[in-house]
């Protein structure tokens, strides 16, 4: 028995956790729609919906970081001698058969342990991403000086994480 396939457990957990969080989003979007609403119909504040799509912010980036580390782990654990055993790492067909892969996409391919650790860092930058989302979820949104302020540093944040990919792919050979 190949024990390399144990790690399996940790990868369908991962991408498991990664689906469950991405449905909480999108209930935490629909539930922002509906408060959104009753707010407009009774004259309401706007307060909650901001606090539920910062939630929803959250959990998409989790998400997505669970959906990376899960994909790095199954590349670097799994897929990598899987290729070397039958010379592909494209399986036949994707998605209970619904469609086929001509070819592996380029985010899931890893030719290095440098590499694996390069996703993995970028996966736990993101769950970094998400800690600075929650420390402003406690700062109270009144103007719209407060929005404007949060909206800049959520794109300062996400311009750092875009200018640190943009650095680890000019250094592959």
């Amino acid at each position: 028995m190949d024990s390399r396939f144990f790690t399996m457990l940790g990868v369908v957990g991962t991408l498991l956790g990664s689906v469950l969080c991405f449905l909480e989003g999108v209930f935490l979007v629909v539930e922002s729609y509906l408060y959104y609403f009753q707010a407009i119909y009774h004259h309401s504040d706007h307060a909650q919906i901001m606090h539920l799509l910062i939630e929803a912010l959250d959990m998409f980036l989790v998400g997505t970081a669970m959906l990376t580390f899960g994909m790095a782990l199954h590349v670097m654990f799994i897929g990598s001698r899987a290729a070397k055993g039958n010379g592909s790492l494209i399986p036949p067909s994707n998605f209970f058969g619904l469609f086929y892969l001509k070819e592996m996409p380029s985010w899931a391919g890893m030719k290095s342990i440098a590499q694996a650790k390069s996703k993995i860092g970028h996966a736990l930058m993101l769950l970094l991403q998400v800690g600075v989302l929650e420390k402003f979820k406690s700062i109270p949104l009144v103007t719209g000086l407060d929005l404007a302020c949060f909206a800049a540093a959520i794109f300062v944040s996400s311009a750092g994480l875009f200018i640190l990919s943009q650095i680890s792919a000019g250094m592959k050979p």
